[in-house]
Parts: C-alpha cells; structure tokens; sequence
C-alpha cells in the first residue's frame, strides 16, 4: 500500500473515520503507530459498536477512484449481490482485561 500514490489521502481518510468513531463510542486514543490505533472503550458493547461502525464507514467512505481501481481496493459482492467491501480495508481486534495504568514520563 504505501508504494501507491493515493496512501497518504486514504490514510487521511482512514484517520477521519477512526478518531469521530472513537470519540462517538466512548473511546480514548492511547497511541497510534503508522497506521495502527490503540484504543480503550469503558466496556466490551461500546468497543464492539466501535469494531462494527468501523467496518460500515470504512466500506461506505468517500476514497479516492484511483484507489477504487487498485487490486485490493475493488468493490467485492457477496454470492447473492450485496455489498461485501469496497475501499481501505482494517482489521480490529477486541481484548477484555483489566488495565493497568502507569504514568509514561516520555508523553
């Protein structure tokens, strides 16, 4: 992905669509690498409401028609015709655990 020049709009995109999610589900933006987010939820329905949204906006945003075109951006149908995904595609995972919350002097 990052050797397309269309990567620096859909990460922009991307970014739009997680941080308004976070924010409307509760959550609180721990950290970010490249393009990865560490989120926190107060409790597993809002992080699974998050996950799920995430998943709709992400299919149904705006990218760019360039990006449409690329091999990994096509729009794809399900067997009996419905929208599967089209555009940037995430993966999320949900842990359940207990925090632990410790001061990072370095942020």
């Amino acid at each position: 992905w990052e050797t397309y020049p269309e990567m620096p709009l859909a990460l922009e995109i991307h970014n739009e669509i997680m941080r308004s999610l976070i924010v409307a589900n509760g959550g609180y933006e721990v950290k970010t690498i490249g393009d990865s987010f560490f989120v926190a939820f107060p409790d597993v329905p809002s992080a699974v409401r998050f996950a799920l949204q995430l998943q709709l906006e992400m299919m149904m945003a705006d990218w760019p028609e360039s990006l449409l075109g690329l091999p990994d951006g096509l729009q794809e149908l399900s067997p009996t015709g419905g929208l599967m995904w089209r555009g940037l595609r995430v993966r999320v995972g949900i842990h359940l655990g207990v925090a632990k919350v410790e001061v990072d002097y370095n942020t």
